[in-house]
């Protein structure tokens, strides 16, 4: 099958783009942004002021190729079936094999990763709870090359036959594929009227998928592949908001899955979940709004999926009545990716009519963006 090149890969973050799922969102006094309601019990409104049922979609892709691993895999696999074919017709000889084995050692413990998701929420005229629900996917892999490979290459053209199905590179995946359907539900105490309360209570599942693929069998069916190699674990959880509310201040802590639980991949790697706990800081003025996002506690790692927490500053500022201007930078803690610049924009058409797309870019080799659509049924 054909390789999973980074023309694939740009087809597939587009793809995911492209699949918006269904979510809702109204005003606060910060400045919500609809692909971050999601992540904020606290956030949905309190009373539904809405005239009309709301839904709101988001969708969401990144992809990380620093190291040209897939592009290295493709000269690798186009190398290594050139070879395999001329050794059938005999006519391979000492040294066709140079060429193959610095394919494999160039590719050597490089990595890839791909992310996309997507939120939805529903929120009705007469009821103060709001169905949300969605999917977020996050794999990585990365390839590791047996050096004995070397020699058996070798070998193999000096007696004239070869197969590629003898190498004993691989790549190594992880990944963790969840999706959730739940309630949130959000309150003010009268003796705390500044104060928000949001709390949504879920059905989730979460895939823990772990692989490992012979450099031989290697196709794009089988890297980030969601319906084989793994374990399925289904679950009851909760996530819990506060948000307060200081004159032009907004200060929110925010915790996903209040349940903890220890999985097992496939392969027998142990997975640990880990509730995460995030901040944020809304500033409001005339001009505009500041926001800062910060990750208390990383995002668990899985195997070759590694942990990580993000710092993002960003500002929205008012280009005319309806569209706004979105620039951010995102600090990663992390053993693998860049930080980031964002970029994008938001539209509004009246109170339930909102639109947003951003984009991030670190490189030609790891970018990624999402889009946002809010509108009345």
């Amino acid at each position: 099958m054909q390789i999973l090149t980074s023309l694939r890969v740009k087809q597939l973050l587009l793809t995911s783009l492209a699949t918006i799922s269904i979510t809702v969102v109204a005003d606060t006094p910060s400045d919500n942004r609809l692909s971050a309601i999601h992540s904020r019990s606290a956030a949905f409104p309190e009373i539904n002021r809405m005239a009309d049922t709301t839904v709101q979609g988001d969708g969401y892709g990144f992809v990380n190729d620093n190291d040209s691993l897939l592009d290295n895999l493709r000269k690798i696999s186009e190398e290594g079936t050139a070879l395999e074919g001329r050794s059938r017709g005999i006519l391979v000889l000492p040294g066709d094999e140079s060429t193959l084995v610095s394919e494999l050692e160039n590719a050597a413990n490089g990595k890839t990763s791909f992310a996309a998701g997507g939120h939805f929420a529903l929120l009705s005229k007469n009821k103060n709870w709001i169905v949300v629900g969605g999917a977020e996917f996050n794999g990585s892999g990365r390839f590791f090359y047996d050096e004995d490979d070397a020699t058996r290459l070798r070998f193999a053209t000096v007696l004239g036959l070869f197969s590629f199905g003898e190498l004993q590179s691989s790549i190594n995946v992880n990944a963790l594929w969840t999706n959730y359907l739940g309630l949130n539900y959000r309150y003010t105490n009268g003796s705390m009227p500044d104060t928000r309360i949001g709390m949504t209570a879920k059905i989730q599942n979460i895939s823990v998928i772990e692989r490992r693929i012979s450099i031989a069998d290697y196709d794009e069916d089988k890297l980030f592949d969601r319906t084989r190699d793994v374990e399925n674990y289904l679950q009851l959880n909760a996530d819990i908001g506060v948000e307060h509310q200081i004159k032009q201040w907004i200060v929110g802590i925010d915790l996903r899955d209040i349940y903890q639980q220890e999985m097992i991949g496939p392969e027998g790697t142990r997975y640990q979940q880990r509730s995460h706990i995030s901040t944020n800081i809304n500033y409001t003025a005339d001009w505009g709004s500041l926001r800062l996002d910060v990750d208390i506690t990383p995002e668990k790692g899985f195997g070759e999926l590694t942990s990580r927490k993000t710092y993002e500053l960003s500002t929205l500022l008012p280009l005319s009545a309806k569209m706004d201007l979105l620039l951010g930078y995102q600090w990663l803690d992390s053993d693998t990716d860049s930080d980031l610049p964002t970029a994008g924009l938001r539209y509004r058409l009246g109170e339930q009519l909102r639109i947003e797309v951003q984009f991030s870019y670190a490189g030609t080799r790891e970018f990624g963006g999402g889009a946002s659509l809010q509108l009345p049924l």
